[in-house]
């Protein structure tokens, strides 16, 4: 069967009338072959009169659009139009029949789509339909009953089904969300869904399957054994209706257009209810995939499961939640499932929150469920106070982003590409978290909106952390959320804490609905609940005769008023009454308390009721016991099971009480949650807030303070591991693969908690408790780094040990030993984490043998014989050098630290590398800036962006975390960018180039807002932007700073003129009232921003002098300001970086930081504590700014060390090295013996003759030379006493950094971060190892005497 059809022409509003080159293209059901009219010649002419013959049926969809060719062949859609041939036929008809103009409105694509009304008729094309006899044959055939009238009669066959009563109790939900969503798209339709012959079998099919409501009308007894099966169909209805909404053109998306995908989906929702009705007709069960169009099966599913794992994702397992008992709770289930599934609900996010214990979390697991079995539940997340993982608002996005990746497998490619880009993302900020792992991959699906729902559900967001600690999160949820797709609905609970709902309340895209514990549906649902518990308890005491009806309706009238409308009362009370030795008992005693007041009354009276009866209160034993074990309960960072709080109780004396936990806890079960060997905690959150909360408990003998009980807990865990703990207690070998092993929970939970438990603990003066932690330092401190270490949370001890000092210095101002241990402890950490994360053992074979010898970790830990030692100490003081990172290829010609504190930028030649502040990793793969130098970069105040300058004079930014370009290049400079600044608020960026020119950017869009600003007669060198003000400043080689305003792009001040060189950089103090400025002349210099003028030092009884700071020898390239204002630090080309005091231009002469060659880039840490300097010797260097310590051991040679021997019988060292000299060292103090021996060119051999007596070495030119060790005279050397001669290769070798002994293949050290090793030598247990910065490192084994021997 086929339509003839001729395009006529098309009538269009006047603002068409330039248009030409336009064309009709007609589409047959959405087939890939298409066919085109002619294109027209004249603008605002649409006329064609091209005719077709085309293969149709009265129920074939007809799509017309109107497009235009444009350059290069491409094509623009201008309008479209879909049309059944049945309503074709019927116009036809009416018009007056064959070869009338039949009009077809036309909708506006892109931006002419909003110029008309819908009923407008400007946008028309007019066909002709020809020889139409068939088809209208066609259409006389009898009808067959449409979606619409279909809908109806299972609309009529639910509502039957759910009148049965409670034999379909458990099949209740299933129903209501069948009915609720046919309901809802019937009323919609109503019959309006244009006819298509295989939608209207589909609904037909989907309508016969419900026959079987009829059947069990009469013969209730077979729904048991066809539950499973009604529940699919249930569920196979709400998707198939969601589905032929879809088609129709009211779901989420526009009308999905008849194609190959939408066959598919007909057919597999054809074969699900032929086998469902099979199966309800047979009363077999037959094993039936149910069929979801969401996902095109077709794609590859293939992604990379492990990439997700690198999320780091929460634990969400707990089999063990609660649902909603049956037919409770269906009022809410159903407002819900109405808004997560209706379109036309705008909304994307459902707050439901209401008072403690009102149901939320069971609604949330139910409807959870719900959609499960939809396959619709993209992430369920469910916050837990006392659980430390799933507490943490840090987790939630990368949680929910970990399980829409296992939920959808274009969603986990899409996600793990970003994961491949970003190795760094789980320390990214929130809001860049949301936007790169949830909007862009829910973007990147290219037919999300047809696809249907998906609801994301996230539980009890009030128990995510303090109210401070998810201030963020709240802030990106509330303010990203509308950014996705329609699709994606968000369920969340919670409590109405304040600081959520001042978040959330003024975001119109957030339904809040409070649950109202009063509604007489909530008091319906709670005596249901009650109701269906007591006939429980009723028949688990068969032998107390209780009768059939016990208790009575007014009984459990009673019980239900008493509950407030509150779920967790009545479960309580259910389990109060459950557990007693007599439920009518209990019953009575709880129908004899006094009517509450309100809800909290209600709550309190119930926890007061089962506390009473738990125990004999009398006993102060049991009293104490109580509170104990309650304490560790409620305070514990995660539920702990009754072994380990056994384990806990044992006390500091370490004798294990003799009443188990049990002995207590299972007089508790109406308001804890435990088992022998389960993890125990409390029943609901409720009851935690009763016990801790003094007016409310009312006794002391319940009362449980929170930071008296935390202070408790520390101690028992300080006390737990100190019986625990020692050396190697793993039984290791070290080595150089990563080690995994499992360790108990009696040392897992101390060792990780002690510090949390210090810190909130709050206020303490307790002297033994200072004591108790010095003594734990002192013995365990290297013990407790293995152990965390072997729990793969290495990273974590320098947090801890800072949280640790922080509490210390708060409360222990005078105990100097302990803090001083403290201290040193965060010193120990920062250092060396990165290498006893390699191994556990390392923090003995390593780092302890690198430590600084006068520091009180070496003090207290150095006189194990067993651990290697390094000759002399490797060095006195801790280095002020905290981290030093490097990429080969360039000077570090620029960097910038974040303001959250955790990035560095640095320019490498052409790339930018953003580096982990805090370790020194690389956060993601270098940025390629193109084929010129990067010459300048910047970070954006609020941290999302980077800019650069080029060597070509293009400005451009960059994503910070992505590395991805996010404007276009921005093209104002003729020559290079040497100066790039942002205004505080981050909208605005201005360049200054070798061009003499400045230009003023928006930093959102890209386009000028000023420029080029001309003033400057020389290169422009450096910039620096006012922080009070919209004023910045301008450095140039024409020695002049001139200042201007942001907003209009004027000069506000004359030039002020640094008379001695050019301006080579510039800075504002924090006040913004001063400007310091730094020169190629080696001096800076303090100015008035107002005025303009030179400062002056004010000086008792002299003339003031002029703010000039003198101090370096050469080129001054950088200067920065902490962010307390009070110091300056300036870098300069003499290889120096210098520290002042900015109130009164001193230097701090003892604070000199150092770099191999130039420091060209200098800046603050947030928090003013660091400085990190870039140089042209490739490095970046982060500096504590306090410590006085040199950077690594005493430099021996004043150049690269790059060769050295042992003596015959091991106890002396030659070296020789670049310097040209060479020396002679005790092996075992690592003292020089002799002064220095000169030679004319650098050493290329050393070592000593066979007997010692002689010292031997070879220049580069091959000269030999000969002394004699005891007198130091030179002496006659011939060629054969060519060092080479006297080679001795002793067992220890370095591979990398690794110290191997090559007789066995066994690691025995790994050089921490320092100079590169250069030169090497070992004899016996010892190595000598030369650095590139002249120290020599002479490492001892003792152990390894013991092995051998």
């Amino acid at each position: 069967m086929s339509i003839d059809l001729s395009i006529v022409k098309a009538e269009l509003p006047g603002c068409t009338t330039q248009w030409s080159k336009c064309f009709v293209q007609i589409q047959v059901d959405g087939s890939s072959s298409i066919i085109c009219t002619k294109s027209t010649k004249t603008p605002g002419n649409y006329i064609w009169g091209d005719r077709f013959s085309l293969p149709a049926d009265p129920e074939t969809v007809l799509r017309f659009e109107l497009k235009r060719k444009h350059l290069f062949l491409q094509q623009q859609l201008l309008a479209f139009a879909e049309a059944p041939v049945s309503d074709l036929l019927a116009t036809q008809q009416k018009s007056g029949g064959r070869d009338q103009g039949i009009p077809i409105h036309l909708r506006p694509f892109g931006k002419h789509s909003g110029q008309v009304s819908e009923s407008s008729g400007d946008w028309q094309l007019i066909i002709c339909l020809h020889d139409t006899e068939s088809l209208l044959i066609a259409v006389e055939q009898p009808p067959v009953a449409s979606v619409g009238e279909c809908l109806a009669e299972i609309v009529t066959k639910l509502e039957g089904f759910m009148a049965v009563g409670d034999a379909i109790a458990g099949m209740h939900p299933y129903a209501n969300m069948a009915w609720k969503t046919v309901t809802c798209f019937y009323v919609i339709i109503k019959g309006q869904v244009d006819r298509d012959t295989r939608l209207d079998d589909l609904s037909g099919l989907m309508r016969d399957s419900y026959h079987f409501v009829e059947d069990i009308k009469s013969f209730p007894e077979r729904i048991p054994a066809l539950q499973g099966t009604i529940c699919n169909l249930m569920t196979q209805t709400v998707e198939c209706t969601m589905f032929l909404r879809e088609c129709s053109g009211h779901g989420f998306g526009e009308r999905l257009l008849f194609s190959a995908w939408m066959d598919r989906q007909i057919n597999q929702f054809t074969q699900s209810f032929t086998a469902l009705k099979q199966s309800l007709e047979t009363g077999i069960s037959i094993q039936t995939a149910l069929v979801s169009f969401r996902v095109d099966e077709t794609v590859n599913k293939l992604f990379n499961a492990q990439n997700l794992m690198k999320l780091g994702p929460a634990d969400m397992e707990d089999p063990s939640r609660s649902e909603c008992y049956p037919k409770t709770r269906m009022d809410i289930i159903a407002n819900i499932f109405e808004w997560a599934t209706m379109p036309t609900i705008k909304n994307n996010v459902f707050w439901l929150h209401g008072f403690p214990g009102a149901g939320k979390s069971t609604i949330a697991t139910s409807t959870a469920n719900l959609f499960r079995d939809l396959r619709r539940l993209g992430s369920f997340v469910f916050f837990t106070r006392g659980v430390a993982a799933r507490n943490d608002p840090a987790v939630l996005i990368r949680t929910l982003a970990y399980h829409l990746g296992e939920f959808d497998h274009r969603l986990g490619s899409a996600i793990s590409k970003v994961i491949e880009e970003v190795p760094s993302i789980r320390q990214a900020p929130l809001r860049w978290q949301f936007q790169k792992l949830l909007i862009e991959p829910f973007s990147s699906i290219e037919h999300c909106p047809r696809e249907g729902p998906i609801l994301i559900i996230i539980d009890a967001l009030d128990e995510c952390g303090s109210s401070s600690a998810r201030e963020e999160l709240l802030k990106v949820i509330a303010s990203e959320s509308p950014c996705l797709p329609p699709t994606i609905r968000i369920l969340i609970t919670s409590r109405a804490e304040k600081d959520i709902y001042s978040v959330f309340s003024p975001h119109p895209n957030i339904l809040a609905h409070e649950i109202d514990i009063k509604s007489t549906a909530n008091e319906e649902d709670v005596r249901a609940y009650i109701h269906h518990r007591m006939v429980d308890i009723q028949r688990q005491n068969d032998l107390l005769a209780l009768p059939p009806d016990w208790p009575g309706e007014a009984r459990i009238d009673g019980l239900a008023f008493r509950a407030s409308g509150l779920f967790v009362w009545a479960s309580t009370a259910c389990r109060y009454i459950e557990n007693g030795q007599d439920p009518e008992e209990r019953l009575s005693q709880l129908l004899n308390t006094a009517l509450y007041a309100d809800a909290e009354a209600a709550l309190d009276g119930i926890y007061i009721t089962a506390l009473e009866s738990a125990g004999k209160w009398e006993d102060d034993a049991f009293g104490i016991d109580f509170r104990e074990i309650l304490g560790i309960v409620i305070v514990s960072e995660n539920p702990l099971t009754a072994k380990m709080i056994d384990l806990l109780n044992a006390g500091v004396g370490g004798k294990k009480k003799k009443r188990p936990c049990l002995h207590t806890i299972r007089h508790l079960g109406t308001v804890l949650q435990w088992a022998e060997d389960r993890p125990i905690c409390v029943m609901h959150p409720s009851f935690a807030d009763f016990i801790t909360e003094r007016r409310r408990c009312g006794r002391d003998a319940w009362f449980i303070d929170r930071s008296a009980h935390h202070l408790r807990v520390a101690r028992l865990c300080i006390a737990c591991l100190g019986v625990v703990l020692k050396k190697n207690m793993g039984g290791l070998k070290l080595s150089m693969s990563v080690v995994m092993q499992e360790l108990p929970d009696d040392i897992t939970y101390p060792a990780r908690y002690w510090v949390d438990h210090l810190w909130n603990s709050g206020a303490c003066s307790v002297q033994s408790v200072a004591q108790e932690i010095y003594i734990f330092l002192r013995e365990h401190f290297l013990h407790w780094i293995e152990v965390m270490t072997m729990m793969k949370k290495a990273r974590q001890t320098i947090g801890l040990m800072i949280r640790l000092k922080e509490w210390i210095d708060t409360h222990y101002t005078d105990e100097e030993a302990l803090r001083s241990f403290a201290k040193d402890a965060v010193r120990f950490c920062q250092a060396y984490t990165h290498v006893y994360e390699q191994h556990p053992l390392l923090v003995y074979q390593s780092a302890l043998p690198f430590t600084p010898t006068t520091s009180v970790v070496f003090q207290t830990f150095k006189d194990d014989a067993d651990l290697p030692y390094v000759a002399g100490g490797f060095r006195e003081h801790w280095s002020p050098l905290l981290i030093e990172f490097s990429r080969p290829g360039g000077n570090v010609v620029s960097i910038s630290c974040s303001s959250d504190g955790q990035h560095i930028a640095s320019t490498n030649s052409r790339s930018i590398s953003i580096w982990d502040s805090t370790s020194g990793e690389l956060v993601r793969k270098p940025m390629a800036g193109g084929n010129h130098d990067i010459t300048a970069i910047v970070f954006s105040p609020n941290n999302h962006h980077i800019a650069s300058g080029s060597g070509s004079g293009a400005v451009r930014l960059w994503d910070a975390l992505s590395g991805k370009e996010v404007l276009s290049p921005m093209e104002g400079h003729q020559e290079a960018v040497y100066g790039l600044v942002f205004s505080n608020d981050a909208s605005m960026l201005v360049s200054a180039s070798k061009d003499k020119t400045i230009v003023v950017w928006d930093a959102d869009t890209g386009s000028r807002v000023h420029g080029p600003l001309i003033g400057h007669q020389k290169a422009i060198l450096s910039l620096a932007f006012s922080p009070v003000a919209t004023r910045f400043v301008s450095g140039s080689r024409d020695k002049s700073i001139r200042t201007w305003d942001a907003a209009t792009g004027e000069e506000v001040l004359l030039p002020i003129m640094h008379r001695g060189g050019s301006v080579t950089s510039l800075a504002y103090t924090t006040d913004g009232s001063k400007i310091i400025s730094g020169s190629d002349d080696r001096t800076i210099r303090i100015w008035d921003a107002h005025k303009g003028t030179l400062l002056y030092r004010p000086q008792a009884d002299l003339q003031p002098s002029p703010l000039i700071l003198r101090g370096h020898n050469s080129d001054i390239y950088s200067l920065a300001v902490s962010p307390s204002g009070t110091l300056l630090a300036s870098a300069s080309k003499d290889t120096s970086v210098r520290l002042w005091d900015l109130p009164t231009g001193t230097e701090y002469s003892h604070l000199i930081r150092q770099h191999r060659l130039p420091v060209r880039c200098v800046a603050f840490s947030h928090d003013g504590k660091r400085v990190v300097t870039g140089s042209q010797d490739a490095t970046v260097r982060v500096w504590d700014v306090e410590s006085v310590g040199s950077m690594g051991g005493q430099r021996l040679h004043k150049g690269l060390v790059s060769h050295l021997a042992f003596s015959a019988d091991g106890k002396r060292i030659v070296s020789g090295g670049l310097d040209k000299t060479v020396r002679v060292w005790c092996a075992e103090s690592g003292r020089a013996l002799i002064e220095p021996l000169r030679l004319e060119r650098e050493a290329n051999a050393v070592a000593f003759d066979d007997e010692g007596g002689r010292i031997l070495a070879a220049d580069r030119d091959g000269a030999v030379f000969a002394w004699d060790m005891e007198s130091r005279e030179e002496l006659m050397a011939a060629p054969e006493d060519h060092p080479s001669a006297y080679t001795r290769e002793g067992p220890l070798v370095l591979e990398g950094k690794w110290i191997v002994d090559k007789t066995t293949n066994e690691a025995l050290s790994l050089l921490p971060n320092m100079s590169p090793a250069k030169g090497r030598a070992s004899y016996g247990n010892r190595i000598a190892i030369g650095l590139a910065n002249g120290s020599i490192v002479i490492l001892h084994f003792p152990e390894l005497l013991k092995v051998k021997s």
